[in-house]
């Protein structure tokens, strides 16, 4: 495996568990940003599991994704059972291209919009931004490009 594929593996896999694991405190403490997400998809969509369950489903799904892509790879490197780590990865990337896929079609296609609030004062918003779906598209993009180096991890096994 070349020096710039183990770097794109590797860097993509922290920087998408760096973004999903930052966002669990937001998801898990009862942030406004996160309610008012979830609760602008519930109000459109009528389904009443975006909130309160979207955030813990999302963050969990979240985590699981990291959980596959750095930390049981590093667990398997440490223990030597290396044939485990494309798969961990792959998987955890196709986990994280489906979250992500959802965010951005939800970013796009829905009144969320692209930029969302981030900043909030007295229970209302002060500042929006689009950093939330830029971070989406860039975390899809290197889940895609993950699943894309260990497809091959994951096919030698089936």
């Amino acid at each position: 495996m070349s020096v710039l594929t183990r770097i794109i593996i590797w860097g993509g896999g922290l920087f998408i568990s760096g973004i999903f694991l930052h966002s669990l405190q937001f998801k898990f403490t009862g942030h406004p940003t996160p309610e008012h997400i979830f609760t602008t998809l519930r109000d459109w969509s009528g389904i009443g599991l975006f909130f309160p369950a979207g955030p813990w489903i999302i963050g969990l799904g979240e985590l699981a994704a990291s959980i596959l892509l750095i930390i049981l790879p590093v667990i398997f490197v440490v223990t030597r059972k290396t044939s485990l780590i494309g798969p961990s990865q792959f998987l955890g990337a196709l986990a994280a291209f489906g979250i992500m896929s959802g965010a951005i079609t939800f970013h796009l296609f829905t009144p969320l919009g692209i930029e969302t609030p981030v900043e909030w004062a007295n229970g209302e918003p002060t500042a929006h931004s689009g950093a939330l779906f830029y971070s989406a598209c860039v975390t899809w993009v290197f889940a895609v490009l993950i699943m894309i180096l260990r497809k091959d991890s994951v096919l030698r096994r089936g």
